[in-house]
């Protein structure tokens, strides 16, 4: 069983290099053809031993899993962070606003 061609790396690098929306790197999946070789990469570690070649892939694998499940996860945060500050600009806007208005009250009442 050779490795593919295209390796995890070479897909993942190639689709970030895209730039990807948020919703893009949230829904992504590796293709169908790199998930069956990792299926099979999986299931020869369960049942007998990987070669050196085999372990290293593998690796690379789960290496590429968490890197990306850790950037999702903090796109995720700063989404959410995003919701939850979209009601307390329109405040803090204000606020900003009329303590440039108090101060040019301020201002004034010196003169």
């Amino acid at each position: 069983m050779d490795a593919p061609t295209r390796t995890v790396f070479d897909i993942v690098t190639d689709f970030l290099a895209a730039r990807p929306t948020d919703e893009e790197m949230l829904a992504y999946k590796i293709p169908p053809d790199l998930q069956a070789r990792l299926d099979r990469l999986t299931e020869i570690d369960a049942t007998s031993r990987l070669t050196a070649a085999q372990r290293e892939e593998l690796g690379d694998f789960r290496f590429v899993d968490d890197v990306l499940t850790r950037v999702r996860a903090k796109i995720r945060r700063r989404l959410e962070q995003e919701n939850c500050n979209d009601g307390g600009e329109a405040s803090a806007e204000s606020e900003g606003e009329a303590s440039s208005a108090d101060a040019d009250k301020q201002e004034e009442n010196r003169s």
